[in-house]
């Protein structure tokens, strides 16, 4: 990678000044939770048990800038619950969107570009109505 740089120098003096400044990570800057404890099913028990999804805009924030992409099917099989909550966000790069979260710590994101990313992060904080079912095995996660 220095040589690379090393050589750009000689061609043009200002990649230097380029490569040397420090890319800030991006922040959340506003989190807004339009639903929280809802169930994408409609059996009773569902409805009740998803009433104890309610993350904080602290944990919301929490996922956005802990959590890593991940494919679609991970969200709709391995993971899946149907408790979730929604809102939107707004990063410190001036990029912002709509999201829903499901209580097993997957989420998608959903940009004003129309640009789509699902994500996961494991070690959520929220309370889980089916935190012990996911997982290969009859035991799960836990």
């Amino acid at each position: 990678m220095r040589l690379v740089i090393a050589m750009a120098v000689l061609v043009c003096p200002q990649v230097e000044a380029i490569a040397s400044k420090r890319i800030k990570p991006r922040t959340v800057i506003a989190v807004q939770i339009s639903e929280a404890g809802k169930s994408e099913d409609e059996g009773a028990w569902e409805t009740r048990e998803c009433e104890a999804f309610r993350p904080t805009k602290d944990e919301v924030k929490r996922f956005f800038l802990k959590a890593y992409p991940v494919p679609e099917k991970m969200g709709l099989h391995d993971r899946y619950s149907p408790c979730y909550a929604k809102g939107s966000i707004e990063f410190s790069d001036n990029t912002r969107g709509r999201w829903k979260i499901r209580s097993s710590g997957i989420g998608v994101l959903v940009f004003d570009t129309g640009d789509r990313v699902n994500m996961f992060y494991r070690d959520y904080r929220w309370k889980d109505p089916f935190a012990c079912s996911y997982g290969l095995s009859d035991e799960g996660e836990c």
